[in-house]
């Protein structure tokens, strides 16, 4: 039965923590799987918390993990969109209609640097003795590589491309990394020169990125993508959790990576696994609730109040700002070392109301008497929440989050979002802010219980 071994990053080391194999390759995510931890990895951090466990809902220990579909955290790893048709392409193959028969080579090629603190062994051990151009087109090895300039970067270098193409460009990774926009993780030196990521030694990299450019060649894509920095600020200003500010050069966003910290110790790697992950999920396009997403929040994040109670302001603001694109591959648990599970900073946050494809808000409120058209009773969300939380201290916080919500287009246009946009989401704003102003507290009936999710599948 074919294998391949799963490495985690803990402490600055890449450990082999667990073996996972399949029956019929050739079924890709919808074969017949098992997941087995190292005896070694097993025996040192069996009852350590979830941060050293392959995912949430694979605690370490000795059991065997069976499933007739692959384990939902390795389609984390998995590239997809944009990034999945370029290793395709490198790797010389195709997509049955039938099936995704490719997984299994893409597990095993293009899986060697994901987002988070997972890689696939086999695929990391083919990436020193590449060999690849510089910015002059002189051909080197990836592990003596000088890197390139930033100029190199947004104006396209042909050079830079072929460099990219040849690390999966379009790239491996996990939750913001897959989608349709092409994507390049880079890693910046101390010298300011830019390499793939996985091709510069770890005590030499100063930051990590991701490198973001426009879904396509029309005025829309370029739009949205320029305003994405600006969008994440306003977030902020909102006091929702955001990472560093972005930087936008020439049709390129420059995104600091949140699950990348450059200590005196050396570079570290957090865990960052996506709701559908959380929720096991082992399947792409599949439509979850909201519901479903907070039910294992609250059962896997350190602290479930705060999570929850952000969870639904960030879901205020994306129908505020019509951000529509809120699977849950777009929404993540960031892994502390501490062993903190919390909620990653906001990504993939942008104005794709604009986007030409036409995407529909993917995430809702199951009950349909509770969002209409698109627009959720603020106040009926708070009393499903009530399975988890104090669903009258929850209405209170979203009654006076409806002050900051009136007040956004003045909060957009002092953080930079363009004023056409700022002009265009007026009515959804204001209606945002009515709605909100209608959940001043009451006395509600007991909040209906729903069943408790089990942490071992």
């Amino acid at each position: 039965m074919p294998s391949i071994t799963l490495q985690i990053s803990l402490q600055d080391q890449w450990l082999d923590a667990a073996t996972f194999s399949v029956e019929q390759p050739d079924h890709g995510i919808a074969g017949a799987s098992t997941l087995d931890y190292i005896t070694e990895y097993a025996g040192k951090f069996i009852g350590a918390d979830l941060t050293r466990a392959i995912s949430c809902r694979l605690p370490v220990g000795f059991a065997h993990y069976t499933s007739q579909r692959w384990q939902p955290i390795l389609l984390d790893l998995l590239p997809s969109g944009a990034g999945r048709r370029q290793w395709l392409k490198q790797l010389g193959l195709t997509d049955r209609a039938d099936g995704l028969w490719a997984d299994w080579d893409l597990l095993t090629k293009a899986t060697a640097n994901p987002i988070g603190n997972l890689r696939i062994k086999e695929a990391a051990s083919e990436r020193d003795a590449l060999l690849v151009p510089d910015a002059e087109g002189n051909v080197r090895y990836n592990r003596n590589h000088p890197g390139f300039s930033l100029q190199d970067i947004v104006e396209k270098n042909m050079h830079f491309i072929e460099y990219a193409h040849q690390h999966g460009a379009q790239t491996a990774g996990a939750s913001d990394v897959q989608g349709e926009a092409p994507k390049f993780l880079l890693v910046q030196d101390r010298n300011d020169s830019w390499h793939a990521e996985g091709a510069l030694a770890d005590e030499q990299v100063a930051k990590s990125w991701l490198v973001k450019f426009p879904r396509g060649s029309r005025e829309e894509d370029r739009t949205v993508l320029r305003n994405e920095a600006a969008y994440l600020e306003v977030a902020r200003a909102l006091g929702l959790t955001v990472g560093e500010a972005l930087r936008y050069e020439k049709d390129a966003l420059f995104i600091p990576r949140f699950d990348r910290q450059v200590t005196d110790h050396g570079l570290v790697r957090l865990g960052v696994e996506s709701l559908y992950a959380l929720a096991g999920v082992a399947e792409y396009g599949k439509a979850l609730d909201h519901e479903t997403f907070c039910e294992v929040l609250a059962l896997y994040a350190s602290d479930p109040k705060t999570v929850l109670t952000e969870y639904v302001l960030r879901d205020v603001v994306n129908v505020a700002m019509g951000n529509k694109d809120n699977h849950g591959r777009n929404t993540a648990v960031i892994k502390q070392h501490n062993g903190e599970i919390a909620l990653s900073p906001l990504f993939d946050f942008a104005p794709m109301w604009m986007d030409p494809e036409g995407i529909a808000r993917v995430t809702r409120w199951a009950d349909n008497s509770i969002e209409n058209a698109a627009q959720p009773i603020w106040g009926d969300v708070a009393e499903v929440l009530g399975a988890w939380l104090d669903a009258k201290e929850l209405r209170t916080n979203l009654a006076t989050f409806a002050s900051q919500i009136e007040r956004l287009p003045e909060t957009m246009r002092e953080h930079g979002v363009e004023d056409s946009l700022i002009e265009h989401l007026g009515k959804t704003i204001e209606n945002t802010a009515q709605n909100l102003k209608d959940v001043q507290p009451k006395s509600p009936p007991p909040p209906k219980k729903r069943p408790k999710a089990q942490k071992n599948p």
